[in-house]
């Protein structure tokens, strides 16, 4: 695994993080590294591949971790249980933030001319994440 897949694997198991505060750095960073060309070129060539059996990243296996990710923050929002009008906006703004995340991974990821498998169930004609 390259150096550049390594960081984003790193970053994707750090959005899995039982802390909230470690998470949300954990996105920030998720944005910033999907931002990098590398890191692209190197999701692109791995879900190319035609070795599926090997322990490689892949635009699957980071949005399996994104999944993850929101299970995470919706378990954490619904744990609350004072129900107070600041409290409720937190959530919302919380939800929100997750949401643009993933938006923003599906909408990168489109973008790309790589197949990406419709394995995870969450993909239509072939290589299209759906929200």
């Amino acid at each position: 695994m390259s150096l550049s897949l390594h960081e984003l694997l790193v970053c994707c198991r750090g959005l899995e993080n039982d802390r909230a505060t470690e998470r949300k750095k954990e996105a920030e960073r998720f944005r910033r590294l999907l931002r990098q060309p590398e890191i692209v070129q190197e999701l692109d060539r791995t879900s190319g591949s035609k070795d599926k059996t090997s322990k490689q990243l892949t635009w699957d296996a980071v949005f399996r971790f994104l999944q993850r990710y929101v299970q995470k923050e919706t378990e954490s929002m619904q744990s609350g249980k004072s129900v107070t009008s600041t409290t409720l906006a937190t959530r919302k703004k919380k939800m929100a933030e997750t949401c643009s995340l993933i938006k923003y991974f599906i909408r990168y990821a489109n973008k790309r001319k790589t197949y990406v498998s419709s394995s995870s169930g969450l993909c239509s004609l072939g290589r299209t994440f759906t929200v």
